[in-house]
């Protein structure tokens, strides 16, 4: 295993342990670690294959870039930027593939989950800041059926790397997407925060959308349905996301994060176009742009059959990686004093600890 400051938390090492030998456990940050029984282990070093961290696979830089935004509100509604993955997951399902994508679950939790239908893709789209789980993504892996249909998966970049390494050289009709990433905060935390809403507002928490684009403010509003009342706010007094974007609830390998480069080893990278402003004024309509970097032939080909249901335009990816979306240049800033607010958060009644944020 690598170092505990460098782990993803993919969990692809103990999904192929033969044993049993390794699992998954939350530590005191509520994110999740491999845990080691030595007893159980016979050494096969499975899991050291397993870990993308552990390779230094070629990662090509991106052969083409655009912005795009889908020309429809539904998919543009569905998603947090421009609406491009829904159309790209429309396309795969329309073949008769299936889409992997992380969907808040009935509990609250924040899981991979495969989808074979239209009817189920809007629980699969909108960001979640929260780092899912990807147990089914490697349950589904055992299948040997997952490799005879298209499949387009999205998740983090850390995530997409270590599904690839799982599939290995031959991954038939799998398309790999990652996203530009800010960083995974701790599920742990979620967990704890879902509870106070469902306190505070007197009934069990629905759904909660981190980024809802009802005032065509570039997704910055936060929508929660809990018990049968809908409750809107401005993404920036959401104390949950305050604690996301000061830095304080993310996973530590976040700050050291190999991945915020154009270069990685995935098919597509989307993300939000911040700063477009700059590149094409007047593109932005505040329901969100995309940005597309397309790195393979297999990946270039999913954005040629949606790229006609969108506006686009060519760009570089310099225009892309600007000072407004810095994660294609390097990992977010580990903030000062972050250990003294992840102590505090298990010791403090968490009302107060979420007291904090107010005025960060």
């Amino acid at each position: 295993m690598v170092e505990r400051k460098l782990c993803t938390g993919c969990g692809a090492c103990a999904a192929v342990c033969p044993g049993g030998a390794l699992r998954m456990e939350e530590d005191r940050e509520g994110v999740l670690y491999p845990a080691l029984e030595a007893a159980a282990c016979t050494d096969c070093g499975l899991c050291r294959e397993a870990c993308p961290l552990r390779r230094k696979d070629p990662a090509p830089g991106p052969a083409a870039c655009f912005g795009a935004r889908a020309r429809e509100d539904r998919a543009r509604l569905l998603g947090s930027s421009g609406g491009i993955f829904p159309l790209l997951a429309a396309r795969v399902l329309a073949d008769g593939g299936s889409v992997w994508g992380a969907a808040m679950d009935p509990d609250g939790a924040v899981r991979h989950r495969e989808i074979r239908s239209p009817e189920d893709l809007s629980a699969i789209t909108r960001t979640k800041y929260v780092q899912s789980d990807l147990t089914a993504v490697w349950e589904g892996l055992r299948d040997p059926a997952a490799r005879g249909r298209p499949v387009l998966f999205c998740g983090t970049p850390c995530q997409t790397d270590a599904v690839r390494v799982r599939l290995g050289e031959d991954r038939g009709g799998w398309v790999l997407a990652d996203l530009i990433c800010y960083g995974v905060p701790s599920p742990g935390v979620w967990r704890r925060y879902g509870a106070w809403l469902e306190r505070r507002y007197r009934g069990p928490l629905h759904s909660f959308s981190f980024r809802d684009k009802r005032n065509r403010d570039s997704g910055r509003t936060c929508a929660a349905l809990i018990g049968e009342e809908e409750l809107v706010w401005p993404l920036d007094r959401d104390l949950y996301c305050r604690s996301y974007f000061s830095r304080v609830n993310l996973r530590p390998s976040c700050f050291r994060c190999r991945y915020c480069t154009p270069d990685r080893s995935s098919d597509l990278t989307l993300g939000d176009f911040w700063g477009i402003e700059e590149v094409r004024p007047g593109f932005d309509d505040g329901m969100g742009c995309s940005a597309v970097l397309c790195r393979t032939e297999a990946g270039e080909a999913l954005w040629r059959r949606v790229c006609r249901e969108t506006e686009w335009f060519v760009c570089g990816v310099e225009e892309i990686a600007n000072d407004s979306q810095p994660r294609l240049r390097e990992p977010t800033a580990e903030r000062t004093g972050r250990g003294v607010y992840m102590a505090l958060w298990r010791l403090l009644p968490f009302s107060l600890w979420l007291r904090l944020f107010r005025r960060l």
